[in-house]
């Protein structure tokens, strides 16, 4: 369990490397009941958008970003925030390579602080997105998880 106890800005969270199918994209964009043609046509992707293939929509980017974000956090991180911008497509073929480094630590009266998190996706070196993430911890072991936070006093 990750806690705010010694968690200090800088600290870099672990890499994670996710290889990309066609199966992974299409089905990302089938769970998301994203039926727009970009994401499963790989003949109207290039013939029709100028693509190199289908590619990953934004909803199969947010939920590997949440991922990588509470694999490292443990169970009692509840993100509060989130915002990403995509800057390139990713296709299949593509490997990704999330790294994240903590941007700040805001502490809390509530037992949990707000912890500031820039993640990179890179596909071959270069940026494909960029997110950024405000995700509440405990403050200590015996804090109380931020998922028990009443509603009238989570504020992210």
């Amino acid at each position: 369990m990750i806690t705010c106890v010694g968690l200090t800005v800088g600290a870099r969270l672990p890499d994670l490397r996710i290889p990309i199918s066609a199966k992974t994209i299409v089905m990302g964009a089938a769970a998301s009941r994203d039926w727009q043609p970009q994401h499963h046509d790989s003949a109207w992707a290039r013939d029709s958008a100028g693509l190199p293939d289908i590619i990953m929509n934004n909803y199969t980017q947010a939920g590997f970003f949440c991922r990588y974000v509470t694999d490292w956090s443990g169970p009692d991180g509840r993100i509060g925030r989130f915002k990403f911008a995509m800057k390139k497509p990713i296709c299949p073929g593509d490997e990704i390579l999330l790294q994240g480094v903590v941007e700040g630590v805001l502490p809390s009266v509530n037992g949990y602080s707000w912890v500031d998190i820039i993640i990179k996706a890179l596909v071959d070196g270069a940026l494909a997105t960029s997110a950024e993430v405000r995700l509440a911890l405990p403050n200590t072991a015996s804090s109380p998880s931020p998922w028990r936070c009443a509603r009238a006093l989570w504020a992210p």
